[in-house]
């Protein structure tokens, strides 16, 4: 009797704990009034983009989600503009940053205002899909696209997390 339970316990042993296939997720977090997390699916919900993309002179077509929808989705706003708000809380999103960091940890930082069409320059993009296949393992699940800068410093391979923070009493 002893063995059946001792092929069960090395068994179990051997199988990793969360070995289930999981959903890829974009994780977000921060300074928002609904942080969580994002799978392809509701990343597609908010409405999917492309984008043309050069890097070191070759042009690459993008298909993704815009960033800036995603602390959107989140809870992130602008904030209040009007004379009746204390200068200090006036337009309090602007003052807040935009962390987005890979799997193996490299972080790209911007400015949320810089992130809206509305106010700042910045296009960026969460990609899925790279001239029209997936991404490669090493770039998987996301890939983040910045089309407007000059280099390609601030995109990232697997990205996981996004996060907002207050820059405010730094």
């Amino acid at each position: 009797m002893a063995r059946p339970v001792l092929a069960l316990v090395t068994f179990l042993a051997v199988v990793p704990a969360g070995s289930a296939e999981e959903t890829p997720a974009l994780s977000i977090t921060g300074e928002l009034s609904a942080p969580g997390r994002l799978t392809l699916a509701d990343l597609e919900a908010l409405g999917t983009a492309t984008a043309e993309w050069t890097v070191h002179d070759r042009k690459h077509l993008a298909v993704g989600v815009p960033l800036d929808k995603i602390p959107t989705r989140a809870g992130f706003s602008a904030g209040p503009e009007s004379k009746d708000v204390p200068r200090r809380e006036k337009r309090s999103g602007w003052k807040k940053a935009l962390v987005a960091t890979a799997a193996d940890g490299f972080q790209a930082v911007f400015s949320c205002a810089e992130l809206f069409p509305e106010m700042g320059p910045t296009r960026a993009l969460v990609a899925w899909t790279i001239d029209g296949a997936p991404l490669p393992p090493n770039e998987a699940p996301f890939r983040l696209v910045v089309t407007t800068d000059k280099e390609p410093s601030r995109s990232i391979y697997g990205l996981v997390r996004v996060e907002v923070v207050d820059l405010r009493g730094r």
